[in-house]
């Protein structure tokens, strides 16, 4: 990660590996070359699987082989989206151990790595339950445990700046609950003010069609951060959400989903925007609906507002020359791959793109797109 004197690499299977068990090998023996000159800590898998049990198996091979190929635990994210070039790609965040010390605070399904530097704690995790297949069961799951953790590390939970949230089948039903508002109100019960002095933070909530509800976090306690929420003039904060948008009958049970659209982060002579999850949304409704292209430009168009000028201009530090760095995007539908990775290329040239198969929290969204922005 930028903070912590590293970045990410996404890791492709190279030519010539057919079956999902060689793509797979092919691409941890490409891991390992690269983690003798770079420090990896953390490794998430995308891949595409048939079934909860089936999940369940290659996320337990995979902890076998990297713990057997690395020596070492390394935080583990097994993502069910399917890649539109292959059928795994493996991100993999590394740091740099001069400047950065890093303690395991727990393994396995619910893991957990603390960095330190000087008075600067920085603490990314994971939670994951995949125990039942209603929604909210899983969600309150996760978030207990999420919640323990921070206890345990001694972490504030409003520490959070960035926060990813996948939620298999995230726009079915558990009865007439949708399981996305069920997550929403789950998370808003599990914050409950934590937030409100200042802001929540940036994250994506997507889709993967096996896995349960797993959640990855950043947090950040120290005297030299500042950190706060980004805007877009264009678009309804999430959390402020009218009941018009929220999916639901008007007796049930339906709160905002609590995130920031972007959010700030300067440490020493650091800083960055986390984006979050962006769709075509102008104020809080869809735009675009059925067009695939036309939903990711106004897509892009909105991340952009979050470093244009007059936003940037809002900040507490002076900042010039943003860049836009790494970007995810998740496609709903594999017909509209072409399309919409040539607006992304209109846009961004050749920039390192990873492209998603997943659902997104809207019927009618076809396309979410997630970034970071790094700003001198």
């Amino acid at each position: 990660m930028y903070f912590l004197n590293g970045d990410r690499t996404y890791i492709k299977p190279e030519n010539g590996c057919n079956g999902l068990s060689l793509q797979l090998q092919n691409c941890l023996e490409q891991l390992e070359k690269i983690n003798s000159g770079k420090r990896i800590f953390k490794l998430n898998f995308f891949v595409d699987t048939n079934s909860n049990s089936e999940y369940d198996k290659l996320l337990k091979d995979v902890r076998i082989q990297v713990k057997e190929r690395f020596g070492s635990e390394i935080l583990i994210s097994f993502i069910s989206q399917a890649p539109l070039s292959c059928k795994v790609i493996v991100e993999a965040y590394y740091y740099d151990p001069e400047s950065w010390d890093c303690q395991m605070l727990s393994e396995g399904e619910n893991s957990t790595a603390l960095f330190l530097n000087g008075t600067t704690e920085i603490l990314l995790g994971t939670v994951h339950a995949n125990q039942n297949s209603n929604c909210k069961l899983n969600a309150e799951k996760a978030f207990d445990e999420l919640v323990e953790t921070f206890e345990e590390a001694q972490f504030p939970l409003n520490s959070i700046v960035r926060q990813w949230n996948y939620l298999e089948d995230i726009l079915g039903f558990d009865g007439e609950e949708q399981r996305y508002q069920e997550f929403n109100n789950v998370r808003s019960d599990a914050y409950g003010k934590a937030f409100e002095q200042g802001g929540y933070p940036a994250a994506t909530g997507i889709g993967m069609t096996h896995g349960g509800v797993l959640i990855e976090y950043v947090a950040v306690k120290s005297k030299e951060v500042l950190t706060q929420p980004v805007d877009n003039p264009d678009q309804v904060s999430a959390h402020q959400y009218t009941d018009q948008v929220l999916v639901g009958e008007a007796c049930n049970l339906k709160t905002t989903p609590k995130f920031e659209r972007a959010r700030y982060l300067r440490y020493r002579n650091k800083k960055l925007i986390f984006i979050s999850g962006t769709a075509s949304i102008i104020g809080e409704n869809t735009v675009g609906v059925g067009d695939a292209a036309k939903q990711t430009e106004v897509t892009i168009q909105n991340m952009q507002r979050l470093y244009a000028d007059e936003v940037l201009a809002t900040l507490p530090d002076e900042v010039a020359h943003p860049e836009f760095g790494h970007t995810r995007v998740y496609v709903k539908n594999r017909k509209d791959f072409t399309k919409i990775r040539d607006v992304v290329k209109k846009f961004y040239g050749d920039l390192p793109v990873v492209y998603i198969l997943a659902d997104i929290c809207r019927d009618d969204l076809l396309v979410e797109i997630e970034g970071k922005v790094i700003l001198s």
